[in-house]
């Protein structure tokens, strides 16, 4: 199924005649027929939305958000994947917990494959709307860039545990229909406000102008390393794969994820490694090797920097 989306919220109209329902009071529960889950929007105030997902689709889906001129006065959080799906097979790109902030005109393509849970937060808010509600205090770059910038704009971090916590309170909210506004409200602007803290943390924030194949080769790039976690990933051969000058994909590659692309991979390939010393089926060496160290004091050294301890101390924790 193929979906194109031309504004923020026009998924839940569009999705519901893609699917032969109807939304009903803010809410779409998709058929047995096509899947399992909902969707429910909110209109928190004039220039706060906010779209909630928990779903799984019988087939493919192919959703198509359309940027436009419009676009360029709003801000978009995507909280994604905030229950991680412990059977997917491709655990850490497509189904990455993880936060895209947008703003601008390029168009954002989504593959959903079916038999697939997805969860998502999804908040809209205007750029001069987040500008009065921080008031002039914030003296940060990288938050000038994204309220004033007349480029598109994209960054993604991953889900801090604050922030995951906040989006499942969020998900699994039973307060009174009467509180839903109040409630709702209070929570899209804590995540808001726990992501700048995060994207605050950023060095060197200077933004570069980003078109749709740029953007496309990148994460392109993610995905084949992530996908490969024992590969150590060469910038140059990358780069040229994808026709990109090293330069300008690094430079690309950090704006967007603010880390470089070992430093990046490096991360993942650590979360790998303390997942399979978790799981005891495996010795230390074993795991080492697994991820493609031929020096396990290596491996050992890289584990306790990224993780905090030594990876034959953290196997023996319970």
């Amino acid at each position: 199924m193929k979906l194109h989306i031309k504004e923020e919220f026009g998924f839940l109209a569009g999705f519901a005649d893609l699917l032969g329902t109807e939304v009903k009071n803010g809410i779409l529960v998709i058929p047995d027929s096509k899947g399992k889950g909902y969707l429910r929007g909110f209109r928190l105030e004039n220039s706060i939305n906010m779209l909630l997902s928990f779903y799984e689709y019988n087939e493919n889906v192919l959703a198509k958000r359309l940027g436009g001129q419009n676009t360029l006065n709003r801000i978009l959080f995507s909280f994604n994947n905030i229950f991680p799906d412990a059977d997917s097979k491709n655990k850490y790109s497509g189904n990455l917990p993880s936060i895209q902030i947008f703003k601008g005109k390029l168009n954002i393509e989504t593959f959903y494959p079916g038999k697939t849970k997805f969860n998502s937060i999804f908040i809209g808010i205007d750029s001069d709307k987040l500008a009065k509600t921080l008031g002039v205090n914030v003296d940060n770059e990288i938050f000038r860039n994204i309220i004033t910038s007349e480029q598109s704009i994209l960054f993604e971090e991953l889900l801090s545990p604050k922030i995951q916590q906040v989006a499942i309170e969020i998900i699994q909210t039973d307060v009174p229909d009467s509180l839903n506004d109040f409630f709702f409200k209070i929570k899209a602007e804590e995540l808001i406000c726990l992501t700048l803290k995060e994207l605050f943390k950023r060095e060197n924030p200077t933004t570069h102008a980003l078109n749709q194949i740029d953007v496309q080769k990148i994460y392109k790039v993610r995905d084949l390393i992530l996908n490969n976690i024992a590969v150590a990933p060469v910038i140059k051969h990358l780069a040229s794969e994808v026709g990109m000058s090293e330069s300008k994909f690094k430079r690309l590659f950090k704006q967007i994820f603010g880390d470089s692309l070992f430093s990046y991979y490096q991360k993942f390939r650590m979360k790998e490694a303390s997942r399979l010393l978790k799981e005891n089926k495996m010795t230390v060496s074993e795991v080492g090797f697994k991820m493609g160290f031929s020096n396990l004091s290596h491996f050992a050294k890289a584990f306790e920097e990224h993780i905090g301890i030594k990876p034959k101390s953290f196997q023996k924790l319970k």
